[in-house]
């Protein structure tokens, strides 16, 4: 079984590279693409947030959206809840870049499957697909305290 996991694990990485490969002409990181995709399926939210969601530290999801309003894709506004926080939210250039980025990564899927896939291969990828969802929203383990167990 370790084996078939390790597999498994290593397939997925390799499917997200090159997934994350398939770039629409932009000069954005994946972490920036990400937040972007919080934001417009989440809609404005703040930084803290959107820093539990993307399961970074807030300093680096400041960075991120940092450079992202310097280059127009989002906006800051302030917290009507805490004057201290800032709403961050898409900006129309955001969605655009977004919106590209995302028709050229499924152009290649569309692409990939169509040529590399039977249908019924397709199905399954579409449920491991889901199951992958599934297992991403999964909570970590409590951590196993044998030497205490075992004391």
């Amino acid at each position: 079984m370790d084996e078939k996991v390790d597999r498994l694990r290593e397939d997925v990485v390799m499917f997200n590279r090159r997934i994350r490969a398939q770039r629409a002409g932009h000069l954005l990181t994946p972490s920036q693409l990400q937040a972007l995709a919080h934001l417009d399926r989440e809609g404005p939210m703040s930084a803290r947030a959107l820093a539990d969601l993307e399961q970074v530290a807030p300093q680096s999801i400041a960075r991120t959206v940092s450079m992202l309003e310097d280059a127009g894709m989002v906006s800051r506004t302030v917290d009507p809840q805490d004057a201290r926080a800032s709403i961050v939210a898409i900006t129309a250039p955001g969605l655009q870049t977004l919106a590209a980025d995302r028709s050229r990564r499924n152009e290649w899927l569309s692409a990939a499957l169509a040529t590399e896939c039977t249908d019924a291969e397709r199905d399954l990828l579409f449920i491991a697909g889901r199951l992958l969802r599934r297992l991403a929203a999964t909570p970590e383990p409590a951590p196993q305290r044998e030497s205490l167990m075992n004391s």
